[in-house]
C-alpha cells in the first residue's frame, strides 16, 4: 500500500503522462499539482477542472490534423498537395491508380486537380510541420478510440505530449512559423520580380507587334497604291476610249450638217456616212461592257467580259441540229478514238445565269413535264443547284436550303431519284429528293473515318456506296448513302486514322493522294480519281488497290498544268478538265492520250478555268467555266 502511494506521489510530482505500447493498458491519470489532501475526489475534480479540460481539447484538436482525409486513420508518410492540404502516400497512390487519367491528382477535401509531371507520388513535397508533430507524437490508435473514462470521471488521451516539455514544442512550432514568415516574404519577393520580368516582355513583345504591323500597313499601302493606280489606269483606258468614240461621232456629224447635193458623188457620200455611221453604233454598243471587279482573295483588280446580256443563253446561229453519230458504249476503242478526233464539236449551249459554276451532271430521270433529263448546275457563290433544259437553258428546278453554304460536286442515285451534293465548306454531304426537298445530311467536320474536310467531287456507286473526294484530308472515302458511315478509305492515312479504322473493322489502305479534287465511277465498278497536287490520274478498284496510273505536268496536249474535273464516256474514254491549259484532254481506258478540246478564251468553245465537266449518254459534253461564269454544251 505504501508502494503505491509511493508510486502515486512520483507520479504527481514528475507529472508524466503515460507513453506505453499497448492500446489494452489503460492510461495514468496525470492530476494537476494543488493543495487538496490526496484520495479527495474533489481533489481530483479541481485538478482537472478546467486545465486539464483545455489540454483535452489541445489535443484533440492536435489530433485531427494528423488524420488522413482518405483513410481517416493517422497519416503515414505525408505528402502535400499544391493546395496544403496532407494525405498518406499509399492512399494517394490508391487514389491515382484508380483514376483513367493519371495526368493529374484531386484533392477530395477542396477539390483542386494538380498536374503531375511525374506518376510517381514520392517527390510530391513533405509537410514539415505534420512531420514534426508525428514525431512528437508517438502512435496511437484512430481519434474515435482515443478517448477513455478514467476512475475519476474525467476523460483523457490515451497519449498525451509530456506536459513537462510542451512549451518547449510550442515554442519550436513557433520558430517554424516565424520561417514559414520568411519564406512567404522571399516569395513575394521572388513573386514581384517575375512580375517585373514578365511586363517588360510583354513590353518586348508589344514593341515587336506595332514594328510587325507597321511594316504590314507599309507594304499594304503600297499595295493599296499599286492597286489604285491600276484602276486608275483602267479608267483613264475607258476615258480615252470614250473620247476616240466622241470625235468619231462629232466628226459625223459635221459631216452630216454639210449639204449632200453640193458633194461631187452624192451617193458615194451617203454611203460612206452610212458605214461609219455602223462602225460607231457597233463601237458604243461595245464600249463599257466589259465588269470591273475587286478580288478580295488575290487583291487584284479583274476585268471581265461578260457574254451579251439579251439573251443569256445563246444557242448556235447554226439551228441544225447535230447529225446522230453512230457510237454506242460497245463501239470498239479504234471507232472512239477517230470519232474525238475528227468531230468538230460545236457549242449548242452557253448558259450564264450564275456566278462562279461548279458541278455539273444529267439527272437519271426525266422531269414531270419533258421528254429529257434535266442537266442539273451548282452555282457555288449563289449557292443554288440549278435544273435547266438543256433545249433551250430554261431554268426549270432551283434547290437549295439555309445551310447550304458552297455546293461543289454532284451525283445521283436512280433508284431512289436522289441528288447527293458535297459543300466544300460545310464539310459534309446533303441530299434531295426528286422534288428538292432536304430529305437527310451525311458526315461532319473531321479527319476520322466517316467525317470530312472540304469534300469536292462525289460519284455514286451501285447499291449502298457513295465514292468522296476527301480532298482536306488527302483521301478517298466509301460511304453509305443512307448514313454516311465509311465503308472503306484509301489515301494519304495517319497512324491513327489506320488504328482507329482497323478497331471498327474499315478497309483502310495507304495511298499516295495529295488533294484529290474529283472522282468518277467506270461501268466495271472501278474508281478513277484526279489526284490534282500529283498532277496524275490513277484508277483504283472498289478496294482501293492501284491499277493505272498516267498524267505528267506541262502545258503540250496530253500534259497537265492544273487539272481540277475529271469524266467518263459511254464507251469509258477518260475526259479530263485542265483549268491551267484551258483544255479538255481526251485519253483511252489505258491511259493513253487521244485528242485535246478547246482552248483559252471568254467566247462560245473557249475556257477559261474548267471547274465541272460530265458527258450524257448521247456523247455530249457539258463544261463549266470557274471564271467565265458560264456552262457550255457542245457536241
Amino acid at each position: 500500500m505504501n508502494q503505491e502511494r509511493t508510486m502515486s506521489r512520483g507520479i504527481r510530482s514528475s507529472r508524466l503522462i503515460s507513453y506505453d505500447d499497448t492500446a489494452r493498458s489503460p492510461p495514468m491519470a496525470v492530476p494537476m499539482r494543488n493543495r487538496h489532501p490526496e484520495g479527495s475526489a474533489a481533489s481530483f475534480r479541481n485538478s482537472y477542472d478546467p486545465g486539464s479540460r483545455k489540454e483535452h481539447s489541445m489535443s484533440k484538436n492536435i489530433e485531427q490534423l494528423l488524420i488522413c482525409g482518405l483513410c481517416e486513420l493517422r497519416l503515414t508518410v505525408p505528402k502535400m498537395l499544391n493546395c496544403q492540404h496532407t494525405f498518406c502516400l499509399e492512399c494517394l497512390e490508391e487514389c491515382l491508380h484508380k483514376q483513367t487519367d493519371r495526368s493529374f491528382i484531386g484533392c477530395i477535401t477542396c477539390g483542386t486537380k494538380q498536374l503531375l509531371k511525374d506518376p510517381d507520388l514520392t517527390v510530391l513535397p513533405s509537410n514539415l510541420h505534420i512531420d514534426n508533430m508525428l514525431q512528437m507524437m508517438h502512435p496511437a490508435p484512430s481519434l474515435s478510440s482515443s478517448l477513455i473514462r478514467s476512475p475519476v470521471g474525467s476523460y483523457q488521451l490515451e497519449n498525451m505530449l509530456c506536459a513537462i516539455c510542451w512549451l518547449g514544442h510550442v515554442d519550436e512550432l513557433a520558430r517554424q512559423v516565424g520561417q514559414l514568415e520568411g519564406q512567404l516574404k522571399s516569395a513575394i519577393e521572388k513573386l514581384d520580380h517575375k512580375l517585373i520580368d514578365y511586363k517588360s516582355r510583354f513590353s518586348e513583345i508589344n514593341d515587336e507587334i506595332t514594328a510587325c504591323f507597321r511594316d504590314k500597313m507599309l507594304a499594304l499601302q503600297r499595295q493599296q497604291t499599286e492597286l489604285l493606280d491600276s484602276s486608275q489606269g483602267i479608267l483613264n483606258d475607258a476615258v480615252c476610249s470614250h473620247e476616240l468614240v466622241r470625235e468619231k461621232i462629232d466628226q459625223l456629224l459635221a459631216s452630216i450638217g454639210r449639204p449632200i447635193g453640193g458633194a461631187l458623188d452624192p451617193v458615194q457620200l451617203y454611203l460612206k456616212m452610212h458605214k461609219d455611221m455602223s462602225v460607231i453604233l457597233e463601237e458604243v454598243s461595245l464600249w463599257g461592257r466589259e465588269r470591273i471587279l475587286f478580288n478580295r482573295e488575290k487583291l487584284k483588280v479583274e476585268t471581265i467580259f461578260d457574254a451579251p446580256t439579251a439573251p443569256t443563253v445563246k444557242r448556235s446561229s447554226s439551228a441544225k441540229a447535230a447529225p446522230k453519230h453512230q457510237l454506242h458504249p460497245n463501239s470498239s476503242e479504234t471507232t472512239v478514238a477517230q470519232f474525238y478526233k475528227s468531230h468538230v464539236y460545236k457549242p449548242r449551249l452557253l448558259w450564264n445565269h450564275c456566278q462562279r459554276p461548279t458541278g455539273v451532271g444529267f439527272a437519271p430521270w426525266n422531269h414531270d413535264g419533258l421528254e429529257k433529263p434535266l442537266l442539273y448546275v451548282a452555282g457555288s457563290e449563289c449557292r443554288i443547284v440549278f435544273g435547266i433544259d438543256k433545249t433551250n437553258g430554261h431554268i426549270v428546278q432551283k434547290i437549295t436550303h439555309e445551310e447550304l453554304s458552297y455546293p461543289q460536286g454532284i451525283t445521283f442515285d436512280p433508284e431512289r431519284k436522289e441528288l447527293f451534293v458535297s459543300d466544300k465548306w460545310k464539310h459534309c454531304i446533303f441530299v434531295f429528293s426528286q422534288e428538292g426537298q432536304l430529305l437527310r445530311k451525311l458526315c461532319t467536320k473531321g479527319d476520322q473515318a466517316g467525317q470530312l474536310r472540304s469534300p469536292e467531287g462525289i460519284a455514286f456507286c451501285t447499291g449502298d456506296c457513295l465514292f468522296v473526294c476527301d480532298t482536306g484530308n488527302d483521301r478517298i472515302q466509301c460511304l453509305s448513302t443512307t448514313d454516311g458511315k465509311a465503308h472503306s478509305q484509301f489515301g494519304r492515312l495517319t497512324k491513327d486514322q489506320l488504328i482507329k479504322a482497323s478497331q471498327t473493322k474499315i478497309s483502310s489502305r495507304m495511298v499516295d493522294l495529295k488533294n484529290p479534287t474529283d472522282i468518277a465511277v467506270q461501268k466495271n465498278a472501278s474508281v478513277l480519281v484526279l489526284d490534282a497536287g500529283n498532277r496524275r490520274v490513277k484508277l483504283f478498284n472498289k478496294y482501293g488497290e492501284q491499277l493505272l496510273e498516267f498524267g505528267q505536268t506541262g502545258t503540250i496536249n496530253g500534259q497537265f498544268q492544273y487539272p481540277e474535273v475529271i469524266g467518263v464516256d459511254p464507251a469509258g474514254f477518260i475526259l479530263v478538265g485542265d483549268g491551267g491549259n484551258a483544255k479538255i484532254l481526251v485519253y483511252r481506258p489505258n491511259g493513253q492520250f487521244v485528242t485535246a478540246l478547246g482552248s483559252r478564251g471568254d467566247s462560245a468553245g473557249k475556257f477559261n478555268w474548267i471547274s465541272g465537266l460530265c458527258v450524257s449518254k448521247d456523247w455530249e459534253i457539258v463544261i463549266s467555266d470557274y471564271k467565265n461564269h458560264a456552262v457550255q454544251l457542245i457536241s
